[in-house]
């Protein structure tokens, strides 16, 4: 079988998201092909074990991840190779989350959790990482300006007050992230985690910030994002002119980048802000 440069995009994207619905390959690579001949394509890299199927989507909807053949062809050494049934709608949220933010100039580099959780392990061993609280991702994003790191939670169902009791609390002393970003199905989620985070963070960084998924997938830089009793468009809190950005990952948690032309944003938030906010709950 010889190889299009459609397949090695396909092999790229892949090894960015993890995993990709049908439906998101075509939007993302096939525009106004046919989903038959899409599909039809796939099938045949599948035979090949460049790529491996994801069942167990709703509504028999199929999804595709790399194998290490496909990932070996872009040399990618880190592919995701094992999916929980239970997450997989997670997972395919997240691909669209992380391709809507690229897009739309918010995200200029992302680290997944798979990245995350590799690098870490290699540093202080897979026994610390049983216990350890990993974000679904570090997105790179621009502030005022200055490049920062944002932790991305995306949160499709409730925990336990507990369980987020002990997220929050390892999210208090990253003090090399700005933020940490839910995006929640409802605002009444939103809303539930923001009292909590108040009860347990006790400190003005990093901020909490949440947004409702779907508004950010539809809307992109147009989109809502919450702080507290303020509301913002995403642009206006996290959008560049111009960057050149050069990743380096920093223990999974952290995002260095060369930039220039940066515009400010239209925003200014402060530790204070959230400061009050903490003095209030107390």
């Amino acid at each position: 079988m010889q190889l299009t440069p459609r397949d090695l995009e396909i092999f790229k994207l892949m090894a960015k998201t993890a995993i990709l619905t049908t439906a998101q390959i075509q939007k993302s690579t096939f525009s106004g092909v046919a989903a038959t001949t899409v599909l039809r394509r796939l099938r045949k890299l599948e035979t090949e074990k460049y790529i491996q199927r994801v069942d167990g989507l709703p509504n028999h909807e199929v999804a595709w991840a790399l194998t290490l053949k496909g990932s070996n062809i872009i040399g990618y050494a880190n592919p995701k190779r094992h999916f929980h049934r239970l997450s997989l709608v997670h997972d395919v949220k997240l691909s669209d989350l992380r391709l809507k933010l690229e897009d739309c100039g918010v995200a200029h580099s992302w680290i997944p959790e798979h990245e995350i959780r590799s690098a870490m392990a290699r540093k202080h061993g897979v026994r610390r990482m049983q216990s350890a609280t990993v974000p679904d991702g570090i997105m790179g994003v621009s502030h005022k300006g200055v490049m920062e790191s944002v932790a991305i939670e995306l949160e499709l169902h409730h925990k336990s007050q507990n369980r987020y009791k002990h997220i929050f609390q390892s999210y208090r002393w990253k003090e090399n992230i700005l933020a940490v970003w839910y995006l929640v199905p409802s605002k009444s989620l939103g809303k539930h985690l923001e009292r909590l985070w108040l009860g347990v963070s006790g400190r003005p960084v990093p901020w909490f910030l949440w947004s409702e998924v779907d508004d950010v997938i539809q809307n992109g830089e147009r989109s809502k994002i919450f702080y507290f009793d303020k509301t913002f468009e995403l642009e206006n809190l996290f959008k560049p002119k111009k960057l050149i950005v050069v990743p380096a990952h920093k223990d999974g948690f952290g995002v260095s980048t060369q930039y220039e032309e940066m515009s400010e944003t239209k925003i200014n938030l402060t530790p204070q802000d959230q400061k009050e906010k903490v003095d209030q709950a107390g």
